[in-house]
Order: structure tokens, then C-alpha cells, then sequence
């Protein structure tokens, strides 16, 4: 086994958290076959004029298969701290993972230039067609983001790179399976919007008692945001109006209801539906 511990170096511009380490599980399993998956980075949108948040999820694209650990590691255009300094964080609650993001978090520019960074300690998950959500991450800024494209992409250079292990901790990292889905564009408010509608998983989830839901629209549209039981009984009609392009926030108050899953349906004008699950525990 081999593992690698990357320090941020000294008199940087960059912030880094107090402890920026990542940890690569190697192990040599050659005769093991591989493990096929999609790795995605998507929905990345700017909700305020320093916080811009984006979702990375993955899926099998043949047979189920065993994650023990991850690390990821994006490049980026540092140019839009605009003289700020920038954070890069995990979202508690928002991975449907076991083996959470929650280790290594941060900006590192071990290789000489700054990446943002994520990695899980060693665990076990089991993953299968079914997408899931590694986790929603933010990336935070002390003043206003330059008014530029941040080019979020994956990285597999140097030390600080992005790598999955399997069954044994064998390396199964595979960097075409790693996509994106990122058609963005700047409106006028300098907001990032998508080219599609989305409504984004709550977060956090599990919730106690209040979650917070996001949507997207590309363009100005009739909107319904509606809460329901598992028996299909209206709870809360969250919006009901006409709204204006770009990602809104909604907060949902379970005060008062039974522990257990939710549903929340997003409807614009009657042509587009999606649904997301929540889960109220207490």
C-alpha cells in the first residue's frame, strides 16, 4: 500500500484549509477485471457574486461495483478570485453516498498551480446504474468573482490527481468516464444559468426539521414547486407563480410531520416534471 499526504506549500495566495491532505489507496491487482463507470461534473452555477456551487455524480455503465475510496481533483481558473480568497468546500448532507467527501477538502498547489479537492477515507459503497450523488461543492470567494468562465475541469496530472479504487483498493480510475455537463452562459446579473430546466436534490438530506430546494429555469417560466407524502397527499405548494430565468432557493419546513420520505415535484407549464425524494428524520 502506498500513501501519498499533500501539504499546501508555504506563502501562498491561495487559502487553504488547515489540513489539506489527500490519501490514494494503491494496491496491485492486475488480474482483477475493470470496473466500468461515469463520473460527472455537473449543474455548476454561481448563486450569489462570490459562492459558486456544482454536483459531481456517478453511475455504472455495466456491472455493479465495489468504491472503496476516491480522491478528485479539478483545475480551474484562478482568475476570478479577483484578488479574493477562495474556499472550496463540501456541502454536508448532500452526498447519497457511504463513504462521504469529507476528507481533504480545499484548494491545493502542491503541483504549482491551485486545484480544488476532494477525497473519502476507505470505505465501502456498491455502485450501480442507478445514479447517485457524490456530493454538492462549493467554492467561495472573500469579494466578487471576476466577471470571467471559471473552466472547472478534471484533472489526472501530478501528484494531486483525480483516482477511484475498487474490490482490494486496486485502481480502477478510468479519465474518459469522467464528463461534464456544463453548457453555461452569463445573464445579466452575472449569473451563471443552465441551458436546461433542473430541479437540484434538497439539501441537506436526511433534513431536521427545514431543507433547502433549488431549481433551475433558462428562461421565464410558469412554476410549481409541490411537496407530497408517500401517499401522494399535497403537503405544501412551496411556489406557484411565473419566475424569472436562473436558479432560485426555497427552504421546505417539515415542522410538525411524521419522520419519513418526501417527495417534491417540480412542474413548469405543464411540460416539464421532475421529482426528487427527502427524507425528514427526527
Amino acid at each position: 500500500m502506498r500513501a501519498v499526504i499533500l501539504m499546501p506549500p508555504k506563502n501562498t495566495k491561495i487559502f487553504f484549509p488547515t489540513f489539506t491532505f489527500l490519501i490514494a489507496f494503491l494496491f496491485s491487482c492486475s488480474g482483477l477485471s475493470q470496473s466500468n463507470y461515469n463520473m460527472n461534473l455537473s449543474y455548476p452555477v454561481i448563486i450569489s457574486e462570490d459562492v459558486l456551487e456544482f454536483e459531481i455524480f456517478i453511475r455504472s455503465i455495466s456491472n455493479n461495483f465495489y468504491l472503496t475510496s476516491y480522491q478528485c481533483s479539478f483545475l480551474f481558473n484562478s482568475k476570478i478570485a479577483n484578488g479574493g480568497e477562495l474556499n472550496f468546500t463540501y456541502i454536508e448532507g448532500t452526498s447519497q453516498l457511504t463513504n462521504l467527501p469529507t476528507f481533504a477538502n480545499g484548494i491545493n498547489s502542491l503541483d504549482g498551480v491551485p486545484k480544488l479537492t476532494f477525497a473519502s477515507m476507505a470505505d465501502l459503497d456498491t455502485i450501480t446504474e442507478v445514479q447517485r450523488l457524490v456530493g454538492r461543492f462549493r467554492l467561495q470567494n472573500t469579494t466578487a468573482f471576476l466577471n470571467i468562465y471559471p473552466n472547472i475541469t478534471w484533472n489526472f496530472s501530478g501528484i494531486v490527481s483525480t483516482l477511484l479504487t475498487g474490490e482490494f483498493f486496486q485502481n480502477i480510475t478510468i479519465p474518459e468516464n469522467h464528463t461534464y455537463n456544463i453548457t453555461l452562459g452569463f445573464n445579466s446579473q452575472r449569473t451563471i444559468i443552465l441551458d436546461e430546466y433542473k430541479l437540484f436534490q434538497n439539501y441537506p438530506n436526511p433534513f431536521n426539521p427545514t431543507t433547502k430546494i433549488k431549481f433551475n429555469l433558462p428562461k421565464e417560466s410558469n412554476v410549481s414547486l409541490l411537496v407530497y407524502n408517500l401517499l401522494g397527499q399535497e403537503i405544501e405548494t412551496l411556489v406557484d407563480d411565473r419566475i424569472e430565468a436562473g436558479t432560485h432557493s426555497v427552504d421546505f419546513v417539515g415542522e410538525g410531520l411524521p419522520s419519513g420520505m418526501y417527495f417534491c415535484k417540480l412542474k413548469i407549464e405543464n411540460k416539464f416534471f421532475e421529482t426528487i425524494k427527502m427524507i425528514l428524520l427526527r
